[in-house]
């Protein structure tokens, strides 16, 4: 039988073939509650939707229905956690219709009738991804070089601050818009690189950091296009020898955005995105065919690309409640979700910086629970808790929030600038009040960022801060307020967040990379191995047969290149081991002659 536009067929319940031994969760039946992604009453999910089903793994007598396009058949997937899973439909949906979703379930957010209605979107016409913003690569004299990795070329670095007591993790920076190549970048507490990857204009890198995806230690990052504040890319997952374990993709027909890229203990992965869409603003004394960004928070399973849960701004708070003006033809961005917390297995808590103010909103049905700050605050605000254009948002085990406040004044022109500052605010849900535990302002001057900016509480307790767009510093402070520690860039490089984390166990797969030179009738020998963090010590071996070479000297690890003066006859070869802190070899370079003039020859170090 064949489905026509226009007319409903009935589909047969969905066979799920379930794998000998697993232990899949029962389909559902008409008690069994079941969520259902996009949410009900979502007016602008993506014609290449897939439906997401949370608390079981089938629903009997399940159909969708576009008021259009008529009955969808398609496939259904358990997730891999087997708590839910997805129908894919096997072909689009129409744009501007209504969905009907029916079955033998208590869905969540269900009419009278027990059926589920979403509407797709109604596309922009307008072109509205331009030219991206960013900059061409350049080697200026602020960007370090290597006579190793030639083509490594990241900007610098400084430590201007490290007192005792401050943490002695490594710095993670997504480093853009500046001197020499953009990459993430990973740098130790004195700044001396240890790893870094060039991402070539017009791709930019964002949060990266280390983190957990299975039990394993890995690295991610965002990486894309940027377009005047959004983005159009994918995330990147690197095990701790630096090979590709995953890329991440939005789903449903949307491109992650570099806002948030959260990895669960679950194996799933936190994520935003932005879509421009049509959108009635009369309501704020717009116009009636507005184009306005909506936006989009996902958690997708990283093995599987399945989305397991689908939020929309525009389905769920109010764009009266934006405190962003509408500025000449550009899309209008009422919210401006940029990022995501975990509240538990039912709550998230959102960021939104055109609305100054923070939601915390329910999985199952996607409605908010509170707002915090901004026009309709749940809470009463005390003194210096109000925010404007604030970044990440972090609630903590005691209860807090960090967030920073980027002062956000700059969006307005008639407004007066705001320091910029990180925030520690105490909640207390009872009696719907926010208290000022502590803020933290940059020590020497005041500081006004526009965009940008991150706050993390380190194990130790101390904040460490990220300044964000246009301001190259990164302060660490004790809980009191007192600095210990900052790392300043170039004026023109930024990160858009910062992080402190260990990083430790990470072999690369390729050889070290040596090059070496006679000068005076000695050799200069010079060795490095991105990425690697266990290497003590350097061990020279030489020789006149580059098959017999014998140990001639060593000396400590100093830096990510490390030069080490040969005063001996200038040997025909020589090669370089490394060695852990207990003499461990860890790997060989490749064995090289030392040149006389010019350019020293090197190794290539595999992968990074």
């Amino acid at each position: 039988m064949t489905a026509r536009r226009g007319l409903v067929w009935a589909l047969p319940a969905i066979a799920l073939v379930v794998l000998a031994g697993s232990s899949a969760a029962p389909g559902a039946t008409s008690a069994t509650t079941v969520d259902v992604y996009p949410i009900a009453g979502t007016t602008t999910a993506n014609p290449r939707t897939q439906i997401s089903f949370r608390g079981a793994t089938a629903v009997n007598d399940l159909t969708v229905t576009g008021s259009r396009s008529g009955l969808h058949r398609g496939r259904a997937i358990v997730h891999p956690d087997r708590v839910g899973f997805s129908f894919v439909p096997d072909r689009p949906f129409d744009d501007g219709e209504l969905v009907t979703v029916r079955g033998a379930a208590k869905l969540t957010g269900a009419h009278p009738d027990g059926t589920v209605t979403f509407r797709i979107l109604t596309p922009t016409t307008k072109h509205l991804f331009r030219r991206p913003t960013g900059d061409s690569e350049t080697t200026p004299p602020e960007a370090q070089s290597f006579k190793t990795r030639p083509d490594l070329r990241p900007p610098d670095l400084k430590i201007t601050r490290s007192l005792p007591g401050a943490s002695n993790d490594d710095l993670f920076l997504g480093v853009k818009g500046g001197a020499g190549q953009d990459g993430p970048t990973i740098r130790d507490r004195l700044g001396r690189l240890i790893w870094f990857l060039p991402i070539h204009w017009p791709f930019s890198p964002y949060d990266f950091r280390a983190q957990t995806y299975r039990g394993r230690p890995v690295l991610t990052w965002w990486q894309g296009r940027i377009f005047t504040g959004k983005g159009r890319g994918y995330g990147v997952i690197l095990d701790n020898s630096y090979r590709l374990l995953k890329h991440v993709y939005a789903g449903n027909g949307y491109q992650m955005d570099q806002h948030e890229f959260e990895v669960t203990p679950q194996g799933t992965a936190l994520i935003t995105a932005y879509e421009p869409v049509k959108y009635d603003l009369s309501s704020i004394h717009g116009p009636r065919d507005g184009t306005v960004w909506d936006s989009i928070v996902q958690e997708v399973d990283v093995a599987t690309g399945l989305v397991l849960f689908e939020w929309h701004s525009l389905a769920s708070v109010s764009v009266r409640l934006t405190t962003f003006p509408e500025r000449g033809h550009a899309p209008f961005d009422p919210f401006h979700v940029n990022s995501i917390g975990v509240e538990g297995p039912d709550r998230l808590l959102l960021s939104a910086r055109n609305a100054d103010a923070l939601f915390e909103i329910d999985r199952h049905t996607g409605k908010v629970v509170w707002e915090l700050g901004g026009k309709q605050s749940s809470f009463t605000m005390g003194p210096g808790t109000d925010m404007r254009g604030q970044h990440h948002a972090v609630r903590h085990a005691d209860g807090t929030i960090t967030v920073f406040d980027n002062g956000g004044s700059t969006r307005f022109p008639n407004a007066p600038d705001r320091e910029s500052r990180g925030l520690t605010l105490r909640v207390d849900e009872g009696s719907r009040s926010v208290s000022l535990v502590h803020e933290y302002k940059h020590p020497r001057t005041p500081l006004f960022t526009r965009s940008q900016g991150s706050m993390q509480i380190l194990p130790s307790g101390d904040p460490f801060i990220s300044w964000g767009g246009g301001q190259p510093y990164m302060t660490e402070f004790t809980p009191g307020g007192r600095t210990v520690f900052e790392a300043t860039f170039r004026p023109s490089e930024e990160t858009y967040r910062a992080y402190r984390l260990p990083w430790k166990g990470a072999r690369p797969t390729g050889r070290p990379a040596v090059a070496a030179s006679t000068r005076n009738g000695h050799v200069e020998v010079y060795v490095s191995w991105n990425g690697a963090t266990d290497v003590a010590r350097w061990e020279v071996l030489a020789g006149a047969d580059r098959r017999v070479l014998l140990p001639v000297k060593t000396a400590s690890w100093s830096d990510f290149e490390t030069r080490i003066e040969l005063l001996v006859a200038a040997p025909s070869y020589v090669a370089v081991r490394a060695l852990d802190a207990n003499g461990h070899m860890l790997a060989t370079s490749a064995t090289v002659s030392p040149t006389t003039s010019g350019r020293a020859p090197r190794t290539p170090s595999a992968g990074a």
